[in-house]
This record gives structure tokens, C-alpha cells and sequence, in this order.
């Protein structure tokens, strides 16, 4: 009877088993599985499920001495390790009542629904604290025994005649904790399978969007509103998923589209941009174009920008018995919310930049207008005194107000913004004659450097104003010289230092100074954060304002040529 025993067991953990793989396939049962939060619902439809296999258990269970030899502890305590203690506690409470109203005349059926409701339990129990993987197999085997031990302490202590549950337990506990112990380690590891090959394919889908995403970043920054990117964006899309469809619209038309015609922004698009929501029309083939004999369905994911709806991302793609439209609708969701963080990532990249062009218009309008007067003034002098120096002195007004106020890009060479400096000196020079000493101190060959317009020239003018303890004797000197990848500026004077005040201001950035100096110190805070701010020595014989610049600025140099918000490093 014992050997018979083993192999009715045996041969029902295998129908569990079978069972439980058929189950796994089906679209429903795997969509339950795959979510991470679960809602009351989805325990209660999961309880049920495993509530019915705790059921089958006991129809294909053996009749054996009044008793029924089965396999609902495995289902019963897999509800609750897989699904959670509630499904595992309604799995139990279900074969539970069932056992109890399948034979309610066998002197086990009380203990029988008793023990297996504590099998639920158990499941709920240990859900939290089971292995995931060192030792898990051996963990699954205790409880099992735990269970069928504690099956049998209520079989003994509620069943009568107690002799009969003895020699019932003597034939029936070895046989049903090894076999048992099997059909729980093999259930266990077929749903484990299922979870690795969902990790996989999940793994597979996000490593693609993050390629997508990656290779359409160069063109996403430019915005919706450069459509010549878009189109290149969805190209690529399109050249990564060959069997896909795509256009990007934005509001109120179609941006960009690959391998379909639209018109005007279709309806599942405006309902997801209207819901914020993933929209799916399984029945497209008019919104995908032509061949329309092919089933294709049109997944619309809408595109944001922080709370706010700029636009969708539509998808047509293929579906039949064998494509799961599932994993469109997951890829094109998740290439929708990158989509919608470069977006937005371009976006304050651009704001950045009129921020920064606004700073420079800002310095360019702060040109001080006694500086001109006194310039003017200057070569109204030299006009009678020296008519080759008055025409000499426009020529470098002219410069150095042409090379000042028509300053477009975001970074300049240092040979250019020399040139400014000089311009600047000469006319300082051609008003105070022979009070200015200019020293420099330059490399043979000038690095090649590009930094942000008009930021020496603002230094020199200050070391210019306050570098001496005379009005007619005033010295400045310049020094660069290149330290590896970095460029340091230095412009020195012989003045009585900064007031402490303004050291202290200099330090923070939140100063509301906007002139001099503390415009210099914003931009450059601004284009290379807080470790490229000016420094300043300064003490009663004089000061040292020194930059330290690293030769290719953050992003690289905008090309003219280029004509967009990329960048490229250019050199002599």
C-alpha cells in the first residue's frame, strides 16, 4: 500500500504541476502575477484561483481509511508565499470549507478543514520571510513538514476514535511530507521561472528604450518645435523597432512621423494627451496606413513637460495570435516618459541659455556712457592737437564698440577677447596719457581657449578704476599662462585693495549685485558652477583677481554652422 501510496501522489503533484504551467500562459493570470502593487481585487481573483487548486486537490485526492490522502497543502501554501497572506488566507478558508462539505460524514473532515485553512495561514505567514534563493529549497520543504506535522497534531487531537487517526497518520504522514515537500519545491521553482523570464524580458525592453532614448537624445533636445530633429528622432526609433510605426505630434499637429501618414493629430493621440494616459486602439489599420489587410493596433502615450501635456508619441504596430501587444504598449510607454524627461532636460537647457544670453546683454547695456563721454572728450582734444591720434582713437572706439555690442554666441576666443581688452586700454590710455602702465606677461603662443564674452575686460576695467594710489599713476598687470587642461587669467594692481565688504559679497552668490565684478562672477557661476568663479588677493598694496578656465567649456563650442542648440569644440 505504501509504494501505491507514493505513486498516487506522485502522479497528482504532476497534474498540480501541469495545471499550474497552463495557468501561467494565460494573458490574465500573468498580468495579476506581474503587478507589483496589487488592489483587493487582484488578491481576491488570486485567492480564488489558488482556492480552486486547493479544491481540485482534494477531488483527485486518494480515499484511504476514511480519510482523503492529498496534495492541498502544496496550492494552499503557494498562495500565500506567491500572491500574499491575503490570497493565502481566502485559498485556505476556501479548501477549508470545501473539505468540510465534500465528506462531512469522514471523522477527518473537521481537522481536514481545520488544518488546511491553517495551511493559508502558514503561506501568509512565511511570504515575507522565504529565501530567495540560498537555502529557499529547503525552506519550502520545512513548511511542508511544519504543515503536514501540524495536519496531523489536529487530526489527532479533533478526530475519534483516536485510534483509528493513529493508524490513519502511521500510513499516510511519510508518504505525504516527501511527496509533498516535492510538489511544493517543484510548483515553487515553475512560478520562479516564470518570474526570472518576465525579469529578462522586462530587463530586455528597458535596456532598449534606454538605447532608443539614448541615440534620439541629440535630436530631443532641440524641442518639439524643430522638426527636422523629430523626424530624425523618429527615424531612429523606426530603425530600432523595424515592425514599428512612429510619429510625435505636439499639441495641435504632427511633428514628425516614419512609416505612416497622418494629416492631423488622430483621436486615440488627443484622448492621451487629454487623459494623460497610455491609449490603445486595437482595430488602426486606417490610422497606420497602408497595407490596411495587415491587423495592426495604434498605441498613443502622451508626452509631458513637469505636470504639464506637450504632446504624444503614437506607435502602430502589428498584432496576431503570436505578437503580444502587451510589450508594444510597455515600450511605448516607457520610451514615451524618457522622451518626455530629454524634452524637458532641452527645454531648461534652452532657458539656460537665454538666462545666459540675457546676462550678456545685460553687461553689454551696462557699458558705462561717462566712459564714452570721456572718450569723446578725449578725441574732441586730440582733433586740433594731434588730428592722426583723434582718428586713430575712433578707429578703436569703433572696435571696441562694434567687437562689444555685437557679441551673439555663448563663448569667444581668447585672442578676441584680448583684442576687446586692448581696444579698451587704448582708450583708457589716449585720456590719461602716461598715467596708465600696462604690463603683460603672455605666452609665445596664446592658449586656445574660448570663454564667455566680455569677462576680462570688466576685471581690467576695475584693476584700471582703483590699481593706483595716484590718479596719474596707475599699474596693471596681466599674466596667463596654461596649467594642463586649465587656463589661468590674473590680473593684478597696485591699489589699496577691496573694501572687505565687497569680498564678502563676491562670495555669495545669492548677491543681488549685478555691475562689474559681481556680473562677471554670476556668468561664470552660471556657464562652469562654482568652481571657475573669479578668486581675489587682495591687501593694501594691491590686488589679484585670477580665473582659472578649463580650455573646452561645458557642452562645447556652438557652431554657426550647425545652426541648433548642439555643440561642437572648434579650434585654430
Amino acid at each position: 500500500m505504501g509504494n501505491e501510496l507514493f505513486q498516487y501522489l506522485l502522479v497528482n503533484i504532476s497534474l498540480l504541476v501541469l495545471v499550474a504551467a497552463i495557468l501561467i500562459e494565460l494573458k490574465p493570470l500573468r498580468r495579476l502575477l506581474k503587478k507589483q502593487k496589487k488592489s483587493l481585487s487582484d488578491q481576491l481573483c488570486l485567492g480564488t484561483i489558488f482556492g480552486l487548486l486547493s479544491i481540485s486537490g482534494t477531488y483527485t485526492g486518494l480515499s484511504l481509511q476514511g480519510a482523503v490522502v492529498n496534495t492541498r497543502v502544496v496550492s494552499t501554501l503557494a498562495a500565500g508565499l506567491v500572491a500574499g497572506p491575503f490570497p493565502g488566507l481566502c485559498a485556505g478558508l476556501m479548501g477549508g470549507v470545501h473539505r468540510l462539505l465534500y465528506d462531512p460524514a469522514s471523522f477527518t473532515s473537521v481537522a481536514c478543514a481545520i488544518g488546511t485553512f491553517c495551511f493559508g495561514v502558514i503561506g501568509a505567514a512565511a511570504c515575507r520571510q522565504l529565501p530567495q534563493k540560498k537555502g529557499r529549497n529547503l525552506a519550502l520543504i520545512l513548511l511542508v513538514i511544519v504543515s503536514e506535522l501540524l495536519q496531523s497534531l489536529i487530526i489527532l487531537a479533533v478526530s475519534r476514535p483516536f485510534s483509528a487517526a493513529m493508524e490513519l497518520e502511521k500510513v499516510i504522514l511519510l508518504p505525504k511530507m516527501l511527496m509533498n515537500s516535492l510538489g511544493l519545491v517543484l510548483f515553487m521553482s515553475l512560478l520562479d521561472r516564470f518570474n526570472w523570464s518576465m525579469t529578462i524580458e522586462l530587463a530586455d525592453q528597458q535596456y532598449l528604450a534606454l538605447l532608443i532614448a539614448h541615440k534620439c537624445l541629440p535630436f530631443l533636445r532641440e524641442g518639439l518645435e524643430n522638426r527636422d530633429a523629430m523626424g530624425q528622432a523618429v527615424d531612429m526609433v523606426r530603425e530600432m523597432l523595424p515592425d514599428v510605426r512612429v510619429a510625435l505630434t505636439d499639441l495641435e499637429q504632427v511633428v514628425a512621423a516614419s512609416g505612416m501618414e497622418l494629416s492631423a493629430v488622430p483621436l486615440p493621440a488627443q484622448k492621451a494627451m487629454e487623459s494623460g494616459k497610455l491609449v490603445v486602439e486595437r482595430d488602426a489599420s486606417d490610422l497606420c496606413g497602408p497595407p490596411r489587410h495587415r491587423s495592426r493596433a495604434f498605441i498613443a502615450a502622451p508626452l509631458t513637460c513637469g505636470e504639464e501635456q506637450i504632446g504624444a508619441l503614437l506607435f502602430c504596430v502589428p498584432q496576431g495570435p503570436n505578437l503580444i501587444l502587451e510589450a508594444s504598449c510597455r515600450t511605448a510607454e516607457g520610451l514615451a516618459r524618457l522622451f518626455s524627461s530629454m524634452l524637458e532636460v532641452g527645454e531648461l537647457q534652452h532657458q539656460i541659455q537665454m538666462r545666459q544670453q540675457a546676462e550678456l546683454r545685460a553687461l553689454q547695456s551696462q557699458i558705462d556712457p561717462h566712459f564714452l563721454f570721456n572718450a569723446l572728450s578725449t578725441i574732441s582734444a586730440l582733433c586740433t592737437a594731434n588730428p592722426q591720434k583723434a582718428r586713430e582713437t575712433i578707429l578703436t572706439l569703433a572696435g571696441y564698440f562694434r567687437q562689444a555690442l555685437s557679441i551673439n554666441e555663448p563663448f569667444v576666443s581668447l585672442e578676441q577677447e584680448l583684442s576687446n581688452v586692448r581696444n579698451y586700454l587704448a582708450l583708457t590710455e589716449a585720456r590719461f596719457q602716461d598715467a596708465i602702465h600696462v604690463t603683460w606677461d603672455l605666452p609665445d603662443v596664446l592658449p586656445v581657449l574660448y570663454l564667455p564674452p566680455l569677462v576680462l575686460q570688466p576685471i581690467v576695467e576695475n584693476a584700471v578704476r582703483h590699481g593706483g594710489t595716484e590718479v596719474d599713476n596707475r599699474h596693471v598687470h596681466i599674466l596667463i599662462r596654461q596649467e594642463g587642461e586649465k587656463v589661468n587669467i590674473c590680473v593684478s594692481d597696485q591699489g589699496h585693495g577691496f573694501p572687505e565688504e565687497i569680498l564678502k559679497r563676491l562670495q555669495d552668490p545669492r548677491d543681488p549685485g549685478y555691475t562689474g565684478l559681481f556680473n562677471v562672477q554670476k556668468r561664470l557661476r552660471s556657464v562652469y558652477g562654482g568652481q571657475c568663479g573669479p578668486t581675489v588677493n587682495s591687501s593694501e598694496q594691491g590686488s589679484t583677481v585670477t580665473i582659472s578656465l578649463p580650455l573646452i567649456p561645458p557642452g562645447g563650442l556652438k557652431s554657426k554652422q550647425e545652426g541648433s542648440m548642439a555643440y561642437a569644440y572648434r579650434g585654430h
